[in-house]
């Protein structure tokens, strides 16, 4: 809803809400909806515009395990070790997963976010920006690994309850003028994350008020940043020229909140770990348009991260963290790419190259452990070459194509028995990716109908080894999805319905084949066994499915 213009005020209010079970065939239903609220308003004023804005979410949803993909002894749809079909995408069926009784894992996630924005037109190409805002949020884990864990998995169920509350304000001011625009500000930004965790298991007498180990961790960060940009430009803005540098700092301390009447369960032993880094950001772009419709690009970054909670100790086993261990990350980033655009084309290429240093990489335990048991910091490189091409030569037709190839790999990277990964991809990219739409509209009577085929291919990529604790080089099948959509506005309901502007009717049909494919995978034991080899196990991508919806604008 907008309402206008109303006493100077003009305010926007939307909201939505989605209920669904899955596509997966299983005893269970696993239900999921979320909703959400949104309103924003605004109001001008002599040299700016004042808004406050607000978002609420809400989201629950239960999932199901990952299954084989080929049958493994022991494993049926029963549990483990119990009489019954095997478990397997071969077996059981593809889109089959066992029942929530035997595994199930339930994610509510609740936030809200608070923000404002003041503008000010400062005069002379001035104009400044000042942005507060507040995000609370809430996230709980429940889960039940009961599959074939009681024998061996004394941390089958879980209640995992982490909380985030964060502030922030960004101030900078910008200057638009014919030969120069210049960007300077800052932010700063004040994060409070506290997770509290419980594991047990009922079938070997713990629960979650009594359980096997528990944690309870707070991490507090500060952000700030200071910076300034500027694009200068020249030869009659043909050439711009855009370097920048930021002062960049990262404050992040760890607690453990540990109760000291129950200290012999508590999962983590680290008393404590802070960390203070401030680096310079510095950064250069160009943009040279050396004839009417080509262009040359090229950008070079520099930036920073702190790392994440499992640098400073949570979740770790029994693992003392020093802090001067712990490093900040530290992504170098380089495009260059050529672009030619027209009133109908624009077509593009580009190459990137990132360099990644002190890369966090969690390390697992034993498998009969549910945390992890350490972490390693690993170097990488992402780099690959992406094309793109837009056509439109006239008003009813529009291609769009994109393709990528990319070449990520670890320069350095280890796991907690000291074997190299150096050199082996990085899991879960594909090597090659494309993207093909083609749209067409029809005006008929009542209204236009544009049809819309796409396909999307994605190449084979790297499978993660969950038990060696490692990337692969073993590679997982490529696959193509097609999908088929087609949407009808007409303005032939408008004396019908009252107040109605327009009323939109849409059809979609995504996976038009109807193609198998996982849209996860990874070499493990499951968590069923820890005396099995590693096998593949997967989650299925979804089948052929059909949507339509009806949307009347008044």
């Amino acid at each position: 809803m907008n309402t206008g213009h109303w006493y100077g005020w003009s305010t926007v209010l939307a909201g939505g809400y989605t209920s669904a079970n899955s596509f997966y065939q299983s005893p269970s239903n696993w239900p999921q909806h979320s909703w959400s609220v949104y309103m924003k308003t605004a109001h001008p004023f002599s040299n700016g515009m004042f808004t406050f804005g607000f978002y609420y979410e809400k989201s629950n949803a239960t999932h199901s395990l990952t299954i084989p993909v080929t049958p493994i002894a022991g494993y049926s749809v029963n549990g483990y070790g119990k009489p019954g079909q095997l478990l397997s995408q071969q077996t059981s069926g593809f889109y089959y997963v066992p029942s929530s009784d035997l595994w199930y894992k339930n994610d509510i996630v609740d936030s809200y976010i608070l923000y404002s924005q003041q503008i000010f037109d400062l005069g002379g190409g001035w104009t400044l920006k000042n942005t507060p805002w507040y995000r609370h949020a809430y996230r709980l884990h429940q889960a039940y690994f009961n599959y074939g864990a009681s024998s061996y998995n004394p941390e089958a169920a879980e209640h995992y309850a982490p909380t985030n509350n964060s502030f922030g304000d960004r101030l900078g001011a910008n200057l638009h003028s014919h030969y120069n625009d210049v960007d300077l500000g800052g932010w700063l930004s004040y994060q409070q994350y506290n997770t509290n965790e419980e594991l047990w298991n009922p079938l070997l007498g713990t629960s979650q008020s009594n359980p096997y180990v528990y944690n309870n961790v707070e991490l507090n960060t500060l952000f700030s940043n200071l910076y300034v940009q500027d694009t200068i430009k020249l030869m009659n803005n043909h050439l711009r020229i855009t370097p920048g540098v930021a002062l960049a700092s990262f404050y992040t301390s760890m607690s453990d909140l540990v109760n000291p009447d129950t200290k012999s369960i508590y999962l983590t032993a680290t008393p404590g770990a802070k960390t203070n880094f401030t680096r310079f950001e510095p950064s250069l772009g160009i943009n040279y348009k050396f004839l009417k419709n080509f262009s040359f690009y090229a950008n070079y970054s520099e930036t920073y991260q702190n790392e994440t909670d499992l640098a400073y100790g949570a979740y770790l086993q029994k693992i003392a963290i020093n802090p001067a261990d712990i490093p900040i990350t530290r992504a170098v980033d380089y495009e260059a790419g050529l672009r030619y655009h027209n009133n109908t084309t624009n077509i593009g290429i580009n190459y990137y190259h990132d360099y990644l240093t002190n890369l966090l990489n969690g390390v697992s335990g034993s498998i009969t452990q549910f945390n992890a048991s350490g972490y390693n910091l690993g170097n990488a490189i992402y780099q690959g070459v992406n094309v793109y091409a837009k056509w439109r030569p006239m008003w009813q037709l529009y291609v769009y194509g994109s393709a990528n190839i990319q070449h990520s790999y670890y320069t350095k990277d280890y796991n907690n028995s000291g074997v190299s990964f150096n050199g082996v991809r990085l899991s879960g990219i594909p090597h090659y990716s494309f993207n093909l739409s083609v749209s067409y509209k029809f005006r008929t009577r009542y209204g236009i109908l544009e049809p819309v085929l796409t396909d999307q291919y994605s190449g084979g990529q790297s499978l993660y080894n969950n038990v060696t604790g490692g990337p692969t080089n073993q590679t997982i099948n490529a696959y193509n999805i097609v999908n088929l959509s087609a949407s009808y506005k007409t303005f032939v309901f408008n004396h019908i319905i009252p107040g109605a502007k327009e009323t939109d009717f849409s059809v979609g049909v995504y996976n038009l084949l109807n193609r198998k494919y996982e849209s996860d995978i990874y070499l493990s034991t499951g968590g069923y066994n820890p005396q099995e080899q590693p096998s593949l196990f997967a989650y299925a991508g979804a089948p052929l499915q059909v949507f339509g919806g009806v949307t009347v604008k008044f």
